[in-house]
């Protein structure tokens, strides 16, 4: 019976990185560059969003290198929550640290 849990943890966890797309976040003085990767190749034309500033409502399109610029305007070091959604509908998101001392 244990070795059926086995096989059950493994194929969920399998299954469930592979239904994740990959965000990746660099901070920068007036925003971040957003990196949204599917399958470890560049995810063009993900929508990212923020999900936590609410001054932040828009969404924005990756380019061809999965790469999107997202303007931040803070008064406040704060983690912000990412989230991307890919082409073929796979879902991530992703909290990452701006500060703004620069």
């Amino acid at each position: 019976m244990s070795s059926l849990k086995v096989l059950t943890a493994t194929a969920v966890i399998v299954m469930s990185s592979s239904a994740f797309a990959d965000i990746r976040v660099a901070d920068t003085h007036n925003g971040a560059w957003v990196t949204v990767t599917e399958n470890g190749q560049p995810a063009a034309n993900a929508s990212v969003s923020v999900a936590n500033v609410p001054q932040q409502r828009q969404s924005y399109k990756t380019d061809e290198n999965g790469r999107v610029f997202i303007p931040l305007t803070l008064e406040n070091s704060r983690s912000i929550k990412y989230k991307a959604t890919t082409e073929n509908g796979k879902q991530s998101s992703r909290f990452a640290f701006h500060s703004t001392n620069k």
